[in-house]
């Protein structure tokens, strides 16, 4: 009598194609759950909770790797205020906002925060850049400095460079002309208009844009002051 096989029992079966094939196909499946899995990306951050120290840690780390006005200082933390009352409705704002006014003031007090300073520091690194007073201005407004304290940056400036208003304007214009490679710095010919238009863009007059860009390799040669 022979011995019937156990249904159960796969130890005949398991290893034939068809199983071996399955069994490669659940492992796959798994794997790819996996990837998947660590594709997902987290759910959103929760804003904490607004305290003093956190304020200060916050706005410490902050200034560790950008320099910044007050104002400026003043909008990204505000931001912080914001995005967590949102969250923690039981916050009041207007407590929150105290604490960020007694910080700048702290700030201002051990010299993290000094906005002639800063406006000193960026004046003269847009000069550098080839940025004309007009768009120094500007960016500077919008770094929230007041025009008087920019202006005030812009006279230092142009007295330990030994310069008037007049020249540093030039000598900014020559450092765009020579990073376009236009003007006296051009290697080829190239459209008058357009970099007019360039110039115009960064905040030249019409008058120091057409000096600048009529100028020969020769002129500078001549200039004393290049």
């Amino acid at each position: 009598m022979s011995r019937s096989e156990d249904p159960d029992d796969n130890s005949k079966t398991s290893g034939s194609p068809k199983n071996i094939k399955a069994e490669t196909a659940t492992a796959r499946g798994h794997a790819q759950n996996s990837r998947d899995d660590r594709k997902k990306p987290p759910g959103p951050k929760i804003p904490k909770k607004i305290t003093e120290t956190y304020l200060h840690n916050a706005g410490l780390y902050y200034l560790q790797r950008f320099a910044a006005s007050s104002g400026q200082f003043r909008t990204v933390m505000q931001r912080k205020i914001d995005n967590s009352c949102r969250h923690h409705v039981d916050q009041d704002r207007d407590q929150c906002l105290t604490l960020l006014n007694a910080l700048v003031i702290k700030f201002e007090n051990v010299g993290l925060l000094n906005d002639e300073g800063y406006a000193r520091g960026m004046v003269i690194s847009l000069r550098r850049r080839g940025l004309s007073e007009r768009a120094i201005l500007m960016r500077l407004q919008n770094k929230g400095l007041s025009e008087p304290q920019i202006r005030a940056a812009l006279i230092e400036f142009n007295e330990e460079n030994q310069v008037n208003a007049s020249q540093s304007e030039r000598q900014a214009a020559l450092k765009l002309a020579r990073k376009k490679r236009l003007g006296p710095y051009a290697v080829a010919e190239f459209d008058f208009n357009k970099a007019l238009a360039a110039f115009a863009r960064a905040g030249f007059s019409f008058d120091v844009a057409q000096n600048i860009l009529r100028l020969t390799p020769d002129d500078l040669n001549d200039d004393p002051g290049e």
